[in-house]
């Protein structure tokens, strides 16, 4: 029956043995909705069952069934019963009226009929029909569906992620704090925040989700379609903060909090009355832990979107107090041994001291913005660095990532000037590395970026070139200076051809544009000299140097100035 619910036009099922009578009646009301047809009463129950129709005009004499065994079957069946029953025919008897009337039909229509009164009146029972469903399928006091239109609702995204293999989640909302002041301030006040309540929720959510109210204080949202944990964290986290904001209600201020359980299927709930019972449990220990935060049923899902929170609010002190730490690995040229400049990399240790691997944190660090900050941190430290390091007579450039998330920050231009300036470091010795990606993304103004940079003296290098989208039109026109062979290509450079051909053909497009090129993760002297030979001559990785901090980085350029970096 889920037609009945979601069809945004009635359906009207016209059931008559005359093939006149049926073409004219069906004609007459064609534009006041889905007009389906019936010549007997057989198919009369079969089309109801599957249409479910709003409105049934019903003759009475007709072969087989007569109207009143047609109407009393309708009646009996739960599919069906809700049909307003109309019943079109020639008889003019009072107790045939009064028969239909009491088989449960709501009108009698006689032939041969008054077409605009006929009109007029099925219009007026669609209209009636339609606010029955409405009263029936939502809250009176917010106009959200009620849980007799959520059940519906509920059961179709089942069948549909079934099909699809997609997923489903519920939110189940308890206002923690609304019956203490229903009791305190009275019903109307508990009936505005109501009110109030469900408009926000409803602003959070998307179109295609349901937004419910259950009884009392609790609130549903059925999330037909999700894309992933991550969108239902965000969203609850929204749903959070919009019912936490104040509420102000003739001139006085009242504050709720809400604890939300969450589940999904098929991940941890297999039909509706498992998703509804274990967003229940998950919300019982929403409240349980202190109210105003949500939980997952799914504890592996949960500890998930827990540890991941817990990263980013880890990420955020870090940088509140300035506990980030930048190392650095030299670059040497093989040639003579040479350090020829020193990239910097963020480091972030945990309570125990162990490091945090960048692979589990930058990406994080992008999808919050926070990369933003982070970054300017690691530039400014290693632009004022690379001037200590000039200071005691070490002229290297020094390198720093830079994520295509700040490259698309209208200030980035701005920023890098401001921290040269307030290091002092000339711009020539300043390289930034962007990664490949950048150069295959549309991003705004990202090609004039460069170039400005580019006209100040800071040097631009491609990060982990091969690995991404080899765009040559997007090399040509962008301002490169380095191109770094990714260390993908390098760890099995002597035993699979296929990683030297590509690094043979990398040195020989860097040849071809003048670029200059710098060898990542290079381990053993056998790489290096196989390098070496290829034509590739700087080599950044452990055979030369570990990243370390700035103090060590200070002692390895002394002793480098004296005497080579010998492997």
């Amino acid at each position: 029956m889920h037609r009945k619910i979601f069809g945004l036009e009635p359906v009207i099922l016209v059931v008559d043995d005359q093939t006149t009578d049926i073409r004219m009646l069906s004609e007459a009301v064609r534009d006041l909705g889905n007009v389906q047809l019936a010549t007997d009463g057989r198919s009369a129950i079969l089309a109801a069952r599957r249409w479910g129709p709003d409105v049934v005009l019903l003759d009475i004499e007709m072969p087989g069934m007569n109207g009143f065994e047609v109407c009393r079957a309708l009646k009996s069946d739960p599919k069906t019963c809700d049909a307003a029953v109309i019943f079109v025919t020639s008889h003019t008897q009072t107790e045939n009226e009064l028969r239909a009337l009491d088989y449960g039909g709501i009108d009698f229509l006689q032939k041969p009929l008054n077409i605009p009164l006929a009109r007029a009146r099925i219009k007026a029972h669609i209209a009636l029909r339609n606010e029955a469903k409405k009263l029936a399928n939502h809250d009176a006091l917010t106009g959200l569906p009620n849980r007799f239109l959520l059940q519906d609702r509920i059961e179709q995204a089942l069948q549909n992620a079934q099909s699809s293999q997609g997923q489903v989640a519920m939110l189940l909302i308890h206002l923690d704090n609304l019956k203490a002041i229903s009791d305190s301030f009275g019903q109307s006040v508990s009936d505005e925040l109501l009110r109030e309540v469900s408009s926000r929720l409803t602003a959070c959510s998307q179109a295609v989700d349901t937004v419910s109210r259950q009884r009392g204080e609790e609130f549903i949202i059925l999330l037909p379609d999700v894309s992933g944990v991550d969108a239902i964290g965000a969203l609850t986290v929204r749903l959070l903060s919009a019912v936490s904001a104040p509420f102000s209600i003739q001139a006085n201020r009242y504050d709720l909090s809400a604890s939300i359980g969450i589940s999904v299927f098929p991940d941890d709930s297999h039909s509706l009355d498992s998703l509804y019972q274990h967003a229940d449990s998950a919300m019982c220990r929403a409240r349980q832990e202190g109210r105003n935060r949500y939980r997952f049923f799914s504890s592996d899902i949960e500890s998930s979107i827990r540890a991941k929170q817990l990263l980013e609010q880890g990420m955020r002190n870090t940088l509140e107090h300035g506990l980030f730490d930048v190392f650095y690995q030299a670059k040497i040229d093989a040639r003579d041994n040479r350090v020829m400049g020193v990239e910097a990399l963020i480091r972030w240790r945990d309570g125990d001291g162990n490091f945090i691997p960048p692979m589990d944190f930058i990406p994080l660090a992008e999808e919050t913005g926070l990369i933003v900050p982070i970054g300017q941190f690691v530039l400014l430290k290693a632009c004022m660095d690379a001037k200590k390091f000039y200071e005691h007579g070490q002229a290297i450039p020094v390198s720093v990532n830079i994520s295509a998330v700040q490259l698309q920050e209208e200030s980035f231009l701005g920023m890098v000037m401001n921290i040269l300036a307030d290091s002092g470091l000339s711009p020539e010795l300043l390289e930034l590395e962007i990664t490949e990606g950048v150069h295959a993304s549309p991003l705004y103004n990202t090609r004039e970026t460069l170039i400005a940079l580019r006209a100040l003296g800071v040097r631009i290098s491609i990060d982990d070139f091969g690995t991404g989208y080899s765009n040559l039109t997007y090399l040509k026109r962008f301002p490169i200076d380095v191109l770094k062979i990714d260390q993908s290509f390098v760890k099995d450079l002597l035993v699979d051809k296929s990683d030297a051909a590509i690094i043979v053909a990398i040195i020989a497009f860097a040849e071809a544009l003048g670029l200059e090129l710098v060898a990542e993760g290079v381990e053993t002297c056998e790489q290096a000299a196989t390098l070496r030979s290829l034509g590739c001559n700087i080599m950044q990785g452990f055979l030369y140097s570990r990243p370390i901090p700035f103090a060590h980085m200070c002692t390895f350029l002394a002793e480098a100035a004296t005497n080579d970096v010998t492997p």
